[in-house]
This record gives structure tokens, C-alpha cells and sequence, in this order.
């Protein structure tokens, strides 16, 4: 048996691998598939004749012939494909059936019906997102994509932190700053605002910002950042959110002070927040991020306090009426657990809310918390927690991981740093209706639509390079890291926004796509007959030259992204 050892790691080290990339194919296959299934609907409305309906391509595995149509499973479950009859140019004799020998509007029907049904999915989807309910990972997933808001204060770009020392801070940026334009294109939303600074590296850009009702204009050149696909900008901000409390211990300081869950935090010793200050183990390590040292100074200020906090609160802030509240609160931490079901922590005995205390023995707290840590290898680590007041200790063996640790935890455990009992959040998300979920389902796909469009036009005039494009291996590695990591409506909605996506590249007017279909109808409709049989070759030829020359260029920088992760 210790001969067949080595095989048996090998193929348990790879089925992780593959099961993510059968996750990954599943939802991109689905979306090419019902693709095709429009086209193949309208077909049959509209009386042409479909040879072969495919699931999948390759050889056939099992398939059946009804009416004209041979409907077939086939060996690569990738999609699949519609082929009518008469329908490339050198197959068409002119007989009735024929895609060519329709009328010019039901072929038009036929091309537009794919992407129609995408949109329609896109639609869908965002309504069920909406609908089930937004998380944190779901609602930032479609604030960055679409420039989505769900507060108000969220409409406009008001900066809530920034180091000092970097581009933004050297440039002359203050913290509470809204964003009115760059380069004199206005900034309505985080999206425009994130592509502006991500797409200039280390070239001056004209900010105006308004202070104080006053407008100054200010420069900034933001600083470079290398990855495999090239170069982007980073200026070291982060924008504003207002602070509330979203989370009390029962019994703590705070519950006795009468703090509440939904109270909004306005100010700390009287100065007012940007931002959610956040206490994690990630602070201690400045080098790692530029928000290592802002975090680091508010923490410090916090913990070096002597006597109580006072902490300026508005309660019942949803209502129309408000109640400002100050409220003395003693400086007290506590590191609480969160442990994800099945995880190697919750079956060694660690539970939701379980107060860590410990590592292997030595004391640990806020500050320590990322060193302790840092020191435990692969042998059995102990974790010393408070439950209920009472003491317990927990041994994690890491040789017994569980494939169901998410990423970015520790064994299935996320830390959060409570502050006298209060854990500090951003706003709490919106909830929706049937019909409200429709509708903001219906503005989202609105705001997509406009945020690819934004990003083509940014690539035809040469402000966005073609690198940062991301083809078939980069939708599947990021899709498959969903399915691992975070919870539906996350992945529902970025297997909508990609659905929308296909759409609208679809109506593009390149020859082999839908969109280049279309233009061959309306210079039909224009010049009072089709284009020559020919001339579509020769074009519909360099075109598929062009793209498999676009895909392999997307393709090798996709491939460079996913080799460094592997890598690191």
C-alpha cells in the first residue's frame, strides 16, 4: 500500500483543483447554453429549419432526432451550439427553411433572441440577489462593478481615510474631501472614480475637491503598483462610511451604557469618523497595506485613552426623528470568534462568540493577536477561549484541515476586535420587497450596461489597455474562488453581471458575433441586397484571426495572474 501512497496524495492534491474548475465551468457553460437556446427558439418561431440543437461540443454521447433536429449531449459540457440550416455562407441553395432565405426581420429575431435571453438571465439574477438579501461581500461585489449605491452618502466620493505620507495625502487630499472631478471629468460614483486612478500610474492628475462648501483643486500623481498585467495606480485612500454599531455583547460595558445595535457612532472624543476604524490583526503589519498605519495611529489613540470614551451617538436614525445621545464608555478588548460549520476549529470544539484568550499557552489580546499567529507551524495548536465566563481550551491539528475552511480564515475562524463590547460596522444593508428587488434589479442591469460600455469606449480610445481584460481562465479561477469563499447572492450576481456581459459583446459589430449579423442585415437593408457571399468570408475569416489573436493575448495574462497566486 505505501507503494500507491504518492498516487493516491497526488489525485487528493489535484481533486480540489478540479472540482474548482467544474464549478467554474457549470455557470459559464449554463449562460453559452441558453444563449444558443434563444437562437434556437426564435429559429423554430420564425420556420428555419434547425439541423443540430448541442449541449456541449465534441463528439456525441448520447443523442435523439425529432422533427428535423437531432438533439445531442456532447462530450465537452462547455455551452453548446445551434446549427440551422443554410446558415454559413456556401451552404445556402435558396430553399425555403433556409436561414438565408428568411425574411430580414426574422433573422434579426433569430441573432437578437441569444443575447436578449442573457440580458434576461442578467435581469433575473439580480432580481433573486436582491431579493434573498445583500451581504457585505455581494453589496461591495456591485458598488465596484456598477458604481451601485445603497446609501445615500454613498452617491458622491467623500474621502474617510488616507495615509499621510502617500499620493493622496503628499498631494494635499484631507480626510472628509469629496471627490467633484479628475481631469475635469466629473466623479458621481466609486466606480468612475476607482478606473480613473487605476488607469493613470504615476501621471498627474488635476483633483477638485470640495472642503468646506469651497472647491480647491489640488494634484495628485498616483503611485505604481506592478502586477503580471502590467502597471496600475494607487493613491492610498479609502472612501467614507458612517459607523454603527452592529453588534453588542450582552453584558458588556455597553449593553450596561445602553448602547444598542443600529445606533450610529457620529464621533469619538469628539471628532467625527470618515470611517469604519477597524481593529483586526491586519493593522499590526503596516508593510502589508497603507492602511497598516492609519489604523495603527487610531488604535493607538484609543488604547492609550485614560479614564472613558465618549462616544456622540444618533439613535433611530431610519426614522425621521433623531435622538443625539453622548455616552461615557471605559476603554475595554476582546477578541471574538467566528467559526465557519464543519470548519477543522468547529470540530475541534470552538463555537461562535467564544472569547479567544490564548495561543499555546501565552496570553494574547488585540496587539498580539497577528504575532501569535504568525509563530504556530503545522503542529497541534491550542487555543485558549472564554465561554460564558468560563475558561476552555480547544487543540486544532492542522494535519486534519477540513475542505471546509474558507479562505483568508484561521482553520474556519474570523476574528473581529470588539470595543467594550461593541463590534462597529459600516451602514446596515437595505432590504427589499418583491417589487422594490425587481426594480433595483432592473436599475442594476441599467448601471451595467453603462459600466461596459464605459470600459469599451475607455478601450477604443486607448485609456484602458486590453490587458486588464479578463477572458475564459480568469472568469473561471474568480468564479471557482466564489463558490469557495463566499455566499449565494455573491455569486449569483457576478454570474449575472458576466451573463449581461456576454450580451453586450455579442451585439458588438464584429463579423462572427450577433452584432456583426446585424450589421450585415442593416447594409442589406440600406444597399437593397445582401452583402456578397465573399466579401462575408474574407471578413467573417480575418475577424476569427483577429479575435483568436485577442483571446490568446487575454489568455497569456490571465495565465500570468493565476501562475502568481500559485506562486504565492
Amino acid at each position: 500500500m505505501e507503494f500507491f501512497q504518492p498516487i493516491v496524495d497526488i489525485v487528493l492534491s489535484v481533486f480540489p483543483a478540479i472540482k474548482a474548475i467544474l464549478l467554474a465551468i457549470i455557470p459559464l457553460g449554463f449562460l453559452i447554453f441558453i444563449h444558443e437556446l434563444g437562437h434556437f427558439l426564435a429559429a423554430k418561431r420564425s420556420g428555419i429549419k434547425v439541423n443540430t440543437f448541442s449541449l456541449g461540443f465534441g463528439p456525441k454521447i448520447v443523442g435523439f432526432t425529432h422533427g428535423e433536429t437531432l438533439y445531442k449531449l456532447s462530450l465537452l459540457p462547455f455551452g453548446g451550439y445551434v446549427q440551422m440550416e443554410g446558415e454559413n455562407p456556401g451552404e445556402q441553395t435558396g430553399a425555403e427553411g433556409e436561414f438565408a432565405s428568411a425574411s430580414l426581420g426574422k433573422r434579426a429575431f433569430v441573432v437578437i433572441a441569444g443575447p436578449a435571453v442573457n440580458l434576461l438571465f442578467g435581469i433575473l439574477a439580480y432580481w433573486f440577489v436582491f431579493g434573498i438579501g445583500l451581504n457585505d461581500d455581494s453589496a461591495g461585489l456591485i458598488s465596484r462593478l456598477t458604481g451601485q449605491s445603497f446609501h445615500e452618502q454613498q452617491e458622491s466620493v467623500q474621502i474617510g481615510m488616507l495615509s499621510e505620507d502617500g499620493p493622496a495625502g503628499v498631494g494635499g487630499v484631507m480626510r472628509g474631501d469629496t471627490i467633484v472631478s479628475i481631469n475635469k471629468d466629473p466623479i458621481t460614483n466609486f466606480a468612475a472614480f476607482q478606473t480613473k486612478i487605476f488607469t493613470n500610474p504615476n501621471k498627474e492628475l488635476e483633483l477638485v475637491v470640495q472642503r468646506d462648501n469651497e472647491l480647491k483643486t489640488l494634484t495628485v500623481v498616483p503611485k505604481v503598483e506592478s502586477i503580471s498585467r502590467g502597471e496600475y495606480g494607487i493613491i492610498e485612500v479609502s472612501t467614507t462610511s458612517d459607523v454603527f454599531v452592529s453588534d453588542v455583547v450582552e453584558g458588556s460595558l455597553a449593553a450596561q451604557a445602553g448602547i444598542m445595535v443600529g445606533d450610529q457612532i457620529e464621533t469619538i472624543d469628539r471628532q467625527k469618523l470618515y470611517t469604519v476604524p477597524v481593529f483586526n490583526p491586519g493593522i499590526w503589519h503596516p508593510d502589508i497595506d497603507w492602511r497598516g498605519q492609519p489604523y495603527q495611529a487610531y488604535y493607538n489613540q484609543i488604547n492609550q485613552k485614560q479614564g472613558a470614551l465618549e462616544l456622540g451617538i444618533r439613535r433611530n436614525v431610519e426614522k425621521d426623528t433623531f435622538e443625539n445621545l453622548t455616552i461615557d464608555l471605559p476603554v475595554t478588548w476582546q477578541i471574538t470568534t467566528f467559526v465557519q460549520k464543519k470548519s477543522t476549529a468547529a470540530k475541534a470544539g470552538i463555537k461562535d462568540r467564544d472569547v479567544l484568550i490564548s495561543i499555546n499557552g501565552s496570553s494574547v489580546d488585540s496587539t498580539s493577536l497577528y504575532a501569535g499567529l504568525e509563530k504556530v507551524g503545522d503542529v497541534p495548536i491550542s487555543l485558549g477561549v472564554l465561554r460564558n465566563g468560563v475558561e476552555k481550551t480547544f487543540t486544532i491539528f492542522p494535519t486534519e484541515r477540513s475542505d471546509k475552511d474558507e479562505e483568508n480564515t484561521f482553520y474556519g475562524i474570523r476574528w473581529a476586535t470588539y470595543l467594550s463590547g461593541i463590534k462597529l460596522d459600516g451602514p446596515p444593508l437595505p432590504e427589499f420587497n418583491f417589487f422594490s428587488a425587481f426594480w433595483m434589479g432592473c436599475e442594476t442591469t441599467w448601471l451595467t450596461f453603462t459600466s461596459i460600455t464605459r470600459t469599451l469606449k475607455q478601450l477604443i480610445g486607448g485609456e484602458v489597455s486590453p490587458k486588464y481584460l479578463t477572458g475564459p481562465i480568469g472568469i473561471a479561477d474568480v468564479t471557482s474562488r466564489m463558490f469557495a469563499s463566499v455566499g449565494l447572492s455573491t455569486i449569483l450576481f457576478f454570474i449575472g453581471f458576466i451573463s449581461i456581459n456576454l450580451a453586450i459583446v455579442n451585439l458588438l459589430p464584429i463579423p462572427i458575433a450577433d452584432g456583426g449579423h446585424l450589421l450585415f442585415f442593416a447594409v442589406e437593408k440600406l444597399w437593397g441586397r445582401p452583402v456578397p457571399l465573399k466579401a462575408q468570408a474574407i471578413i467573417q475569416q480575418v475577424s476569427v484571426v483577429l479575435i483568436i489573436a485577442l483571446f490568446l493575448y487575454i489568455t497569456w495574462f490571465d495565465s500570468l495572474t493565476l501562475f502568481d497566486k500559485l506562486r504565492n
